[in-house]
């Protein structure tokens, strides 16, 4: 008889979201940049067992990874890289930066039965800065754990600003303002989000699956729901990628289909007006309206 698996502590939660900070620090001559987005899920019946103290999770670890960050600075100042950077697998780190909008740590559910009881999912991402000897885009480096029974397996994707994960196309527009903004009511309250780049994705995320805006819903929102973009001329177009459908302003967009493969084949692009309602299923309302 094996012993019943324990579901993860907010200890747990923490080494786990401290570690993947420590294991993708990004070295640049002055500092160091850390991931500034921890998306974690938890197996739904684990996820049920904290669901009513998330909010509190989520505050305590801003401020542990806020202090952590402080401490490792505190030893870098006292001049024990050596010994830090034999601990963090570096040579001579540069100071780790603490974001200015602070970290943006998410807790939900894993929704789709990819993690086992026990098991955390964490998606981490981290903005890189272009090159500036080869005049490129900034980057987003994306990093997905699976952490659990003393193991950690991980993938990373270096995805350009602009696209998502499964475009190779490269932004069309060069400036860097807001491009539009998103407000919506979900089930951990009222949120906004300003569009800062030229194509962006909405849904549930995963424990596989990145998304740029999570809406925390029901499984009727897709963990894909569907895809924003802008183009050079300023005009936006909207792309339905669920299997449950998205309109706007009540109007279906042309649905997305599933192959009998299982591959999800997107809808047609449609262009989006400003100001819109966009309807995720029959799960929320986004409200989009366009600011450049």
């Amino acid at each position: 008889m094996t012993d019943r698996v324990k579901a993860p502590s907010g200890r747990d939660i923490w080494r786990a979201v401290r570690e993947e900070l420590r294991l993708n620090l990004y070295e640049l001559p002055y500092s160091t940049l850390a991931p500034t987005v921890y998306h974690v899920y938890l197996h739904s019946d684990d996820f049920r067992a904290v669901e009513g103290i998330v909010p509190r999770v989520v505050s305590e670890l801003q401020q542990a990874l806020t202090a952590d960050v402080e401490r490792i600075n505190r030893r870098l100042t006292a001049r024990r890289r050596r010994v830090l950077g034999r601990l963090l697998q570096q040579d001579d780190l540069a100071p780790v930066e603490v974001p200015v909008g602070g970290w943006d740590i998410r807790i939900a559910p894993d929704q789709d039965g990819e993690l086992r009881h026990g098991q955390l999912g964490i998606i981490s991402s981290l903005t890189l800065p272009a090159a500036a000897a080869y005049g490129g885009t900034p980057t987003t480096r994306i990093v997905r754990s699976v952490v659990g029974a003393g193991r950690r397996t991980s993938t990373t994707i270096d995805v350009a600003q602009g696209t998502d994960a499964r475009s190779a196309q490269p932004p069309e527009s060069s400036d860097r303002g807001p491009r539009a903004r998103l407000t919506y009511e979900d089930d951990q309250g009222r949120h906004e989000f300003v569009m800062q780049k030229d194509a962006l994705v909405v849904g549930r995320g995963g424990s596989s699956a990145w998304v740029d805006v999570q809406v925390v819903t029901t499984a009727k929102a897709s963990r894909e729901h569907f895809r924003l973009r802008r183009d050079a001329s300023g005009r936006f177009f909207i792309q339905d990628v669920s299997l449950w459908g998205t309109s706007v302003n009540g109007e279906p967009l042309p649905p997305a289909v599933k192959s009998a493969e299982g591959v999800v084949q997107p809808g047609a692009e449609r262009e989006l007006p400003s100001p819109a309602r966009i309807g995720v299923a029959d799960a929320l309302i986004i409200q989009f309206e366009a600011t450049a």
